[in-house]
């Protein structure tokens, strides 16, 4: 941008000044020349305090700093302009050696807001930098709507995913997890562990206290495997009153010792009814650590076998799987 002659100055100032988007405009010396009407609306700084000044930062910084339009006055060398807009800027591709960058200034409107901003030299007739001038935009409303999107996407993802009763994953993101870890594990050699876990006479609970009550014992269950897990671990709901954890890293033996701990914090949990009644539960689980090479199935169907032998053998137990057949 090349600066007009003296005599055009003022067609400068009423351009500036008529502008409905914030400008600001400073001098080689870094002092303010122009601080549109827009400007001084959406920062709440009048004009009269900072023209003349080089306290464009106080607008919006807690503490002296430069602005962009000063970085373009400096020079606006690459490392500079990282330094203060690190991850937020980009050169412009519509005006030479301009940049645009776009933050968050916490004490604009209610609760902040989003700016998005491009500053670029003033230039005389020689070419000289002369000056910068600034321009920028409320871009709340679109961030916040971005972020809102993100937001319900991210939702719609976890509910893809999750058990709506329980919170636990559900039964088609554990064949997703199972299939990587036992690929994983395979590959690199490591243990992996499967817990198959259902509830103890669960369908008389339902008949004597009703399926609301049985699905507060469900949720019971589904809380205290929760806080049991690893970050590593994962939890899921198998079906109906049956469900799975998966333990990277685990063998057998540590898995048993994880499952008998699960299956005590169980038993000794009393989940009130709604018509004030204790209602007590226990699991069976089986567990299994797999076989170098052993598929998805057989490693679910030996865990599940191992779950079924432990209701057999009196339930509120945990019994090994075998090899693979």
């Amino acid at each position: 941008m090349v600066l007009p002659p003296d005599a055009d100055k003022i067609v400068l100032s009423q351009v500036v000044e008529g502008n409905p988007v914030a400008t600001i405009v400073i001098d080689a010396g870094h002092k303010v020349t122009h601080w549109n009407r827009a400007c001084a609306l959406m920062t709440g700084v009048p004009a009269d305090e900072i023209i003349g000044s080089s306290e464009q930062w106080r607008a919006f910084y807690a503490e002296p700093r430069p602005i962009m339009a000063d970085l373009i006055i400096d020079g606006a060398i690459e490392a500079k302009v990282d330094q203060f807009y690190h991850g937020k800027y980009r050169r412009s591709e519509l005006i030479d050696g301009a940049f645009e960058a776009e933050d968050y200034f916490p004490a604009f409107g209610q609760g902040g807001s989003w700016l998005f901003f491009t500053a670029a030299a003033i230039r005389n007739a020689q070419g000289e930098v002369i000056g910068a001038i600034e321009t920028l935009q409320d871009v709340t409303a679109r961030r916040r709507a971005e972020e809102a999107l993100r937001q319900s996407e991210e939702r719609y993802r976890e509910l893809s995913l999750t058990d709506s009763l329980t919170g636990l994953y559900n039964s088609r993101y554990m064949h997703q997890r199972l299939n990587s870890e036992l690929e994983r594990a395979h590959r690199y050699q490591r243990p992996v562990s499967l817990l198959v876990l259902d509830c103890d006479n669960f369908k008389s609970i339902n008949d004597r206290f009703g399926h609301l009550d049985g699905d507060k014992v469900l949720q019971c269950l589904a809380s205290i495997i929760l806080r049991c897990l690893r970050n590593s671990d994962s939890a899921f709901r198998y079906g109906g009153e049956e469900f799975v954890v998966l333990l990277p890293e685990t063998t057998g033996k540590a898995a048993h010792s994880f499952a008998e701990r699960l299956c005590l914090e169980f038993a000794n949990e009393i989940v009130e009814s709604a018509t004030g009644l204790s209602i007590c539960c226990t699991v069976s689980v089986g567990v299994a650590e797999s076989f170098a090479g052993e598929s998805e199935n057989s490693f679910i169907r030996r865990a599940d076998e191992a779950c079924y032998e432990a209701k057999r053998c009196g339930k509120n137990r945990v019994c090994f799987a075998g090899a693979p057949i």
